[in-house]
This record gives C-alpha cells, sequence and structure tokens, in this order.
C-alpha cells in the first residue's frame, strides 16, 4: 500500500516525512455520524488508501474529522465536525474508524497553542470571551475571522504567537484581554513511578521531534504493534512506557534517532496502599512482590540491586523507586513472568525466584477466567538479561 508522507517545518526540530495521520486521534471501531439535518455536509471519496484520506483531510478547509470505513468497500467520509458537539453523534461501527483533529479534541496546548482549536471561552480570571468579529466591548482591527485562521466565535486563541499561550478579548470593558490559562499537554497528566500508566497526549520527545506512531514501522520498525500490547494503549502517537523503561518514551519521526524519552512531570510523590503488595506469595507476574526472597530457584544468591559487580545493570533503585529495589531481594522491575534478580555469580547473569509460590487467590482468579500468564517477549530488562 503506497504511503503518502509530507513534511512541514515551521519551529523547533526538523519534521522530515511525517505522516498526515499524526495530526489524528484515532477511535477505534467507531463512526461519526452526522444528525439528519448535516447529512450533505459529508463527503464521500471511495478507494482512498488511510494516508491519503488523512492528507486530503488536513488540505481541506472544511474537514476536522473522517470515517474510515473499510467494508463493504474502502471509503473515506470527511467530516466538518468532531464528536464533542449536536451535529453528529459517535456510534460503534466494528467496520470503521474514527479519526479527529487532534487541535480539535484536546483539553491542553503543545507550546505557545497556536493551534488550539478548542472551545474554551472563559479567561483564567472567569470573564466571558468577547467574539473575535465583535468590536465591542473593546474595538480591535488586528485579529479578522477566516476560514483558516481559527477565530471562531469567542473560543480562546492565540493568533499571535503570545507566550502566555491562548487569549481572548474580554467582555468585561475594564479588561481588555487575559489568558485562558489551558493546560500544556506534559503537564495536564502527571506520571506516577516511571510512568508505565501514562495516559496522557504529550507526542513529542524531550528535545522536541516528534512521535512514530505506534501502529506504523517507519521510519523505525518495531515490536510493539497496538493490537499485540492492547494493555498499553498505545494509542496514536503518544508518548508511552511499553517496556518499563525509566519514563515514558516514543520512536520519533527522525530516521536517525531511533527512540527518545519524553518530557512529563512527576506527580506529587504518594505513598502507594500496602494492600497492594504481597510477601509470602505473588499475583501476575510478581509486580507487587515485596517479600524478601533472595536467591535463585537454583538457590544461588541474588546480587544486591544498588551494587554493579558481577553484572552491570539500568535497574538502579533510585531511578525505579516504586519497584521495590531494596538489598537483593527478588523483584520484577520489566514485566518479566514472575520475580527474577541478577545473581553473586559471575557466570549466570539473572535467574528466576519461581520457588515463591503463587497467591491462592491470584490461582482462583485465572481459573475462574481462564486467563494464562504470559511472558512480554521484549522489554528494556530483558535487553540486559
Amino acid at each position: 500500500i503506497p504511503v503518502l508522507l509530507r513534511c512541514i517545518h515551521i519551529n523547533g526540530p526538523p519534521c522530515y516525512n511525517r505522516s498526515a495521520l499524526n495530526d489524528f486521534q484515532r477511535s477505534e471501531g467507531r463512526e461519526l455520524e452526522p444528525r439528519s439535518w448535516n447529512a450533505d455536509r459529508v463527503r464521500v471519496i471511495p478507494g482512498l488508501t488511510l494516508e491519503q484520506c488523512a492528507q486530503r483531510c488536513t488540505e481541506s478547509v472544511d474537514c476536522r474529522a473522517f470515517n474510515y470505513e473499510t467494508r463493504p468497500t474502502i471509503t473515506c467520509k470527511q467530516l466538518p465536525w468532531v464528536g464533542d458537539g449536536d451535529n453528529a453523534e459517535v456510534k460503534r461501527n466494528v467496520n470503521c474508524d474514527l479519526y479527529e483533529m487532534k487541535v480539535y479534541v484536546r483539553k491542553c496546548i503543545v507550546g505557545k497553542g497556536e493551534n488550539y482549536r478548542g472551545k474554551v471561552s472563559v479567561t483564567k480570571n472567569g470573564h466571558k470571551c468577547q467574539q473575535w468579529w465583535s468590536k465591542f466591548p473593546h474595538d480591535h482591527r488586528r485579529y479578522t475571522p477566516t476560514a483558516t485562521n481559527g477565530l471562531e466565535l469567542n473560543y480562546c486563541r492565540n493568533p499571535d504567537g503570545d507566550p502566555i499561550g491562548p487569549w481572548c478579548y474580554t467582555t468585561h470593558p475594564e479588561h481588555r484581554y487575559e489568558s485562558c490559562n489551558i493546560p500544556q499537554c506534559k503537564d495536564e497528566v502527571c506520571i506516577t513511578c516511571n510512568g508505565e500508566d501514562y495516559r496522557g497526549q504529550v507526542d513529542h520527545t524531550i528535545n522536541g521531534r516528534e512521535c512514530q506512531r505506534w501502529d506504523q514501522q517507519h521510519p523505525h520498525q518495531h515490536i510493539y504493534q497496538p493490537e499485540k500490547y492492547p494493555e498499553k494503549s498505545l494509542d496514536d502517537n503518544y508518548c508511552r512506557n511499553p517496556d518499563a523503561s525509566p519514563v515514558p518514551w516514543c520512536y520519533t519521526t527522525d530516521p536517525a534517532v531511533e527512540r527518545e524519552s519524553c518530557d512529563i512531570r512527576k506527580c506529587t510523590p504518594k505513598r502507594r496502599l500496602r494492600s497492594s503488595y504481597t510477601t509470602n506469595c505473588f499475583r501476575g507476574r510478581g509486580e507487587d512482590y515485596r517479600g524478601k526472597v533472595n536467591e535463585t530457584t537454583s538457590g544461588i544468591s541474588c546480587q544486591r540491586w544498588d551494587d554493579q559487580s558481577p553484572h552491570k545493570h539500568p535497574f538502579y533503585p533510585h531511578i525505579y523507586e516504586c519497584k521495590g529495589l531494596e538489598e537483593n531481594y527478588c523483584r520484577n522491575p520489566d514485566g518479566s513472568e514472575a520475580p527474577w534478580c541478577f545473581t553473586s555469580v559471575s557466570e549466570m547473569r539473572t535467574g528466576l525466584c519461581l520457588q515463591i509460590k503463587r497467591c491462592a487467590d491470584d490461582i482462583e482468579a485465572e481459573g475462574r477466567t481462564g486467563n494464562l500468564s504470559i511472558s512480554i517477549p521484549y522489554s528494556i530488562g530483558n535487553i540486559y538479561k
């Protein structure tokens, strides 16, 4: 299938040959169905590839989302709205995926928010925004709404790239304009521990490189296809941590840089509920095991986690602060099949601690659901093992 790539370089690192799909947020098995009075505003284009459909939408002044149907025939349906209003309704459709432009569905901003197209219309101090076309109570001539500049109704915007972020003229006679205090995407959702449960919408790395979509294999091939790791929420091109790295990361759209970490703030430290930990047995893969077994199944003593001898490794306790890497106890910081450790023998790098029993309630639950414990085939831990 041919892939259409484009590059738009304005500020920051070069974007290289980026996919048009990077501008969209995907909702699998969903379609945006217009109300009866709006049906004639849908543009139907048969036979396009997914990339072509996305490209056409980004180039159209009127397109903000599209339905991509695969059955009974491949069809691209361009829509002038997203699913946040009364013009259309989001419905289930196993033969269709909905793609909405990120700038219209995000509740946060990237950088100064010049591309913000959300519907916040109140300033940080609670003043209602003045309509952009209106000259009352504040007269202005610089910003006139057009079909492409996003100055709709009285929504907060940043047409001049002001460092304060999106703003608006207010309806208060004594306050000409004010910031709308829309949060940065990198600050909207914080991470705990090493961010394995992060589900925010940051899609650029710490060095400003745009992330590659998880469901694509260019420019970098990888194993983390979303359908193979559904529990990892590998959505669009958002930063995630599917391999227990120190922080969320992504593959980049730069062919010369495979992957980079993402700049996401840490949550205020909170003590985790001890009820989730186990000491005499382990549940699942044993990531919450906090017992004191410190030798492998074959009886070899474990190496201390804060030691780099005889085996060098990346699992520093101060980096993996929520993984319980105390002393030389068996732990599972990388999502392997069971608790393990680096051994104190130079000839044997790691060993599992399978003498630790599974918890009875975990075995019973597994029996009821029929689920099996499956080891992750590739993780940062396994690279070093």
